[in-house]
């Protein structure tokens, strides 16, 4: 009789630190859907977490954050980015960038004017797109496909004006 008690007391705290575990996790917690910055979706390939003038968020893409930080004058910090083949996490010092390709991963929105042509977009702060990668050899790959240009993270965040 005791080892039942025992049995079905820790199952029950198993079963409540579960449920406590994906509340915290996906209620309280959840991951963002969209861009800190342009609110367009995230890719889990693109994601890309900065930080401008101490506030955190979860990016579209490294092209968004330097826009972002331009506008805002501010300093930019990357705290991790993701590797375009695979979506692993990567400290953002030990990636290769391609900036400028032929590849548009982030959504356009089409404007229309009272005529309901089309028009040309003027500004895309997401563009040249910027793709991050793990290593030299898939990045130069991707370019030999696609066009753009090689950046190491010295070179990209170069390109941050900060005041």
């Amino acid at each position: 009789m005791k080892l039942k008690a025992v049995v079905v007391t820790t199952v029950a705290l198993i079963v409540v630190g579960i449920a406590g575990y994906a509340w915290m996790h996906y209620i309280i917690h959840p991951q963002p859907q969209e861009c800190g910055y342009c609110l367009r979706p995230l890719h889990a390939n693109l994601r890309v977490t900065a930080e401008i003038d101490g506030k955190r968020a979860d990016v579209c893409c490294p092209r968004c954050a330097i826009t972002e930080a331009n506008q805002q004058h501010k300093a930019l910090r990357l705290i991790s980015v993701h590797d375009y083949p695979t979506g692993k996490a990567l400290r953002p010092e030990d990636a290769v960038y391609v900036e400028g390709s032929r590849v548009n991963a982030c959504d356009r929105d089409m404007h229309m004017n009272e005529m309901k042509e089309t028009q040309d977009l003027a500004f895309d702060r997401c563009s040249p797109g910027t793709f991050t990668f793990s290593n030299r050899a898939n990045a130069e790959a991707f370019v030999a496909q696609n066009g753009g240009t090689l950046l190491t993270f010295q070179q990209l965040m170069q390109e941050v004006h900060a005041r």
